[in-house]
């Protein structure tokens, strides 16, 4: 189960906002721009290594997030992952403000922000991917509280969190690493009430 979710995990950071799980994330893709090739044959090792530079990394999931969040004020963290395998351990996320969507990459080592662009905006996005987007700001939860409930719930720390579309209601997935095992987290939040 362990090597299925992060190779998943792994295999969707290569897509532009699916970082959750296969078959959960709407794989949020610009129109007209192709996914990325995907390699279904990465080893056990390349999976452990992965792993052990996560549970090395300093920054947490979570701080990232919030930095994040303050480089563009009034934003909302749509999607977030952890990613091992460059030089440096690097959290990407990517935040909706204003109809436009940020990727930050935050250093997992110095807590950092090594880079922040315009990623797209909705209406780039495909009509599934813009209907969770705008799901994002009628929820009460949002990622920061995910992240935190599903790290209770599953005893650990969290690696990655994104948005899905489950039978039209707007999920967060979080995935989270908790001793040698992988758990997916998905919470389903309550809409905000109208006053």
């Amino acid at each position: 189960m362990k090597r299925f979710i992060l190779l998943t995990l792994i295999l969707l950071s290569w897509t532009p906002l699916a970082h959750a799980v296969a078959g959960t994330g709407t794989g949020m893709q610009t129109e007209g721009d192709p996914q990325a090739s995907t390699d279904p044959a990465l080893s056990q090792e390349t999976i452990d290594r992965e792993l052990d530079k996560f549970r090395r990394t300093e920054v947490s999931l979570h701080q990232a997030l919030r930095i994040a969040e303050r480089i563009h004020p009034g934003s909302k963290t749509a999607d977030i992952s952890f990613e091992g395998g460059l030089d440096a351990p690097v959290y990407k996320v990517r935040t909706l403000q204003r109809g436009r969507i940020w990727e930050s990459d935050i250093d997992g080592t110095t807590a950092k922000v090594r880079n922040s662009v315009l990623f797209s905006t909705v209406d780039g996005l495909s009509e599934s991917d813009r209907n969770s987007l705008a799901a994002l700001t009628t929820v009460r939860l949002k990622m920061s509280d995910a992240i935190r409930i599903a790290e209770r719930s599953a005893a650990g720390r969290a690696i990655s969190g994104g948005l899905m579309n489950k039978d039209g209601k707007l999920a967060f997935i979080v995935v989270v690493v908790s001793g040698n095992d992988l758990k997916q987290v998905t919470l389903e939040p309550s809409l905000l009430r109208r006053r």
